[in-house]
C-alpha cells in the first residue's frame, strides 16, 4: 500500500504557533480580498485599475484546487509505477496550487502599485518606500511579515539567512521564485521509494517555498495599502467590520487580546492574515 511520507514537511514556526499563527494562504487571501472590497484607491481615473487589481485578488480567492494526473499509461505499467504516479499527482497538485495563486496575487500587487505609486515601475521599490513611510508606526505592521521574508529568502538562496529581512526582500524573493517557474528554470521534484518499495512524496521544500512566496506577496500588498491609507491614497468605504466569530489579535505588549465586536477596518488590515484563534475561557 502506498503511503505519503509526511516527515520532513517544511512548516515554519509562525504557522504552527499555538496563538497568533499565520493563517493558511486560502484563508489569508479571503480576508485580504474582503478588505480591499471595502476600500477605494486613487481618484476616479484610477478606479478602473483599482477594480482590476481587486479582481486579481478575487481570482486568487476563488482558486480551490488544481487537478493533475501524472500517470503515463503505456499498457505495461506495474503496480509500483501506478503508486508512483498517484503520489506524484498529489504532490504536483499541491505545488501547482500555490504557484498558480502566487501568479494571481503578484498580478494584484503590480496592479495596486500602478494605482498607488504610479511613479514606481517596480513593486519591490514601492514596498520599500511603503516600509519607510511606516517605520514609526509599528502597530500597523503585519505580524510575522519579516519572519516570512527571512524564511522564504532562505529557500530561494538555498541557505538560511542570519539577518532580519524586510517585507520588500520577501517580495523580491517571491518574484524571483515566480520568474524561475515562468522561465522553466525550476526543477520538478519526483517521488522516491524506500527499501520496502513504498513510494514517498518529496518536494517539501518546493511546496513550502511556493506557499511562503504567495504569503510574502500578500503581506507586501498589506504594507502597501497601509502606507497608502496613512498618506490618504486609500479611502475606506466602511468604518467597521463585524467579527462574527471573534478574533485574537496582538495587544502591543507581546501578548494577545480577544475582540468579538466591531473592529475598524483600518486596524483590521494589520491582523487579517492571522488565524482567528480560540476565545478565552469563560
Amino acid at each position: 500500500m502506498t503511503t505519503t511520507h509526511t516527515e520532513g514537511a517544511c512548516l515554519p514556526s509562525y504557522r504552527t504557533a499555538p496563538t497568533l499563527a499565520l493563517a493558511a494562504p486560502e484563508d489569508h487571501i479571503r480576508e485580504l480580498t474582503d478588505w480591499v472590497e471595502h476600500a477605494s484607491g486613487g481618484g476616479a481615473a484610477e478606479q478602473a485599475s483599482w477594480e482590476n487589481a481587486y479582481r486579481w485578488l478575487r481570482l486568487a480567492q476563488g482558486l480551490r484546487t488544481v487537478t493533475l494526473d501524472m500517470s503515463y499509461d503505456d499498457g505495461g505499467m506495474c503496480a509500483a509505477g501506478g503508486d508512483f504516479d498517484v503520489v506524484w499527482s498529489e504532490m504536483m497538485e499541491e505545488w501547482q496550487l500555490h504557484l498558480v495563486r502566487l501568479g494571481y496575487v503578484r498580478a494584484a500587487l503590480e496592479g495596486f502599485v500602478r494605482v498607488l505609486y504610479p511613479d514606481c515601475t517596480q513593486p519591490v521599490a514601492a514596498i520599500e518606500r511603503a516600509e519607510r513611510q511606516l517605520s514609526h508606526r509599528t502597530y500597523v505592521w503585519p505580524m510575522h511579515s519579516r519572519a516570512v521574508a527571512q524564511h522564504l529568502t532562505g529557500h530561494v538562496r538555498n541557505q538560511p539567512s542570519d539577518t532580519a529581512a524586510s517585507v520588500a526582500s520577501g517580495v523580491a524573493a517571491a518574484m524571483a521564485l515566480h520568474r524561475q517557474t515562468v522561465h522553466g528554470l525550476a526543477g520538478i521534484p519526483a517521488p522516491i521509494d524506500d527499501v520496502d518499495a513504498k513510494i514517498h512524496a518529496t518536494g517539501h521544500e518546493e511546496i513550502c517555498a511556493a506557499r511562503e512566496a504567495t504569503t510574502a506577496v500578500m503581506l507586501g500588498i498589506q504594507v502597501l495599502l497601509a502606507a497608502a491609507m496613512n498618506e490618504g491614497g486609500v479611502v475606506l468605504l466602511d468604518e467597521d467590520k463585524y467579527l462574527f466569530d471573534g478574533r485574537l489579535i496582538p495587544d502591543g505588549a507581546d501578548g494577545s487580546r480577544w475582540v468579538d465586536e466591531e473592529m475598524p477596518y483600518s486596524e483590521y488590515l494589520a491582523v487579517l492574515h492571522l488565524e482567528p484563534g480560540e476565545p478565552p475561557e469563560l
